[in-house]
């Protein structure tokens, strides 16, 4: 665990940065289904809260002058426009499944204006993947109109670059676990985004130490061979230990209030619209 804070703290030092705050937009909050579900008439689903209604997952970050987003599912659209996001610098992406990165080809407007390429951050076994998904922009580029969009697979630190000034930002991958999958989380400065979890490794702890902020799986009560039960979530932020954490990929079991009900002090369901800031 030493060697990994060492390797992350010098990786830290080397790197430019034009801000000691990172703030973090949390886009969508939902299952893969997002909610309310389609046809569905319980109580979450029919519910008149605000923040009963989730999108599918993804997360905007904006700091030192850059703007990056974390995953781009089928709501990404209109996401960016809700949020009035007019920048993006590079997609950071926790792994393939459709709820986390269909909304790729929706990047293709931020390259109107600027032509340089966005870069696409990826597991390598996810990165194979969206070779196929997405062929006609990672393989063929012959398309008219195609985006130009960068894959890189990754694993271990990196740093991202604006496309409009100097300013550049490290970022940490978290190895994290979804069912028989191997996928990332990532942190940035004292914030660590862990989306579609059944087991934060052992070894990834380390990298989880000092958290302001921690976005973790907490779909739903009953047992899900792909995520942590509500309760298995609690269990793990306790011990990483972040002074606040947010569960977020979260299904229509149980109202906000209900989930509300069932959180200790510190802790608490994430909704969309939530905002918040953490140190570098």
């Amino acid at each position: 665990m030493l060697g990994h804070e060492m390797r992350w703290s010098r990786f830290r030092r080397k790197t430019v940065i034009d801000s000691n705050q990172v703030e973090v937009t949390l886009m969508g909050t939902g299952t893969s289904t997002g909610v309310p579900v389609i046809g569905c008439t319980c109580a979450t689903c029919t519910s008149p809260n605000p923040k009963d209604h989730r999108l599918r997952c993804s997360c905007y970050v904006k700091v030192g002058g850059l703007h990056l987003v974390i995953d781009v599912g089928p709501d990404f659209r209109q996401q960016a426009m809700k949020y009035d996001i007019a920048e993006v610098d590079a997609a950071l992406i926790t792994h393939h499944h459709f709820d986390h990165v269909v909304g790729l080809d929706d990047l293709r407007p931020f390259l109107f204006y600027n032509p340089a390429s966005i870069p696409c951050y990826a597991h390598p076994g996810s990165a194979k993947e969206l070779e196929q998904m997405f062929s006609y922009i990672f393989r063929d580029g012959k398309y008219p109109g195609v985006p130009r969009l960068d894959l890189i697979p990754i694993e271990g630190p990196f740093v991202v670059s604006s496309r409009t000034s100097e300013a550049t930002v490290p970022i940490i991958p978290i190895p994290i676990v979804h069912g028989s999958l191997d996928i990332l989380g990532f942190r940035i400065g004292n914030f660590a985004y862990l989306t579609d979890v059944s087991q934060v490794p052992f070894a990834s702890r380390g990298l989880l130490e000092g958290l302001d902020v921690l976005v973790l799986d907490g779909l739903r009560e009953k047992p899900h061979p792909m995520h942590l039960t509500i309760q298995k979530s609690i269990e793990v932020a306790t011990e990483i230990g972040a002074k606040q954490t947010w569960f977020t990929h979260i299904a229509h079991d149980l109202t906000h209030e209900e989930y509300q009900s069932l959180m200790p002090p510190g802790m608490g369901p994430a909704y969309d619209e939530l905002t918040f800031e953490a140190s570098l």
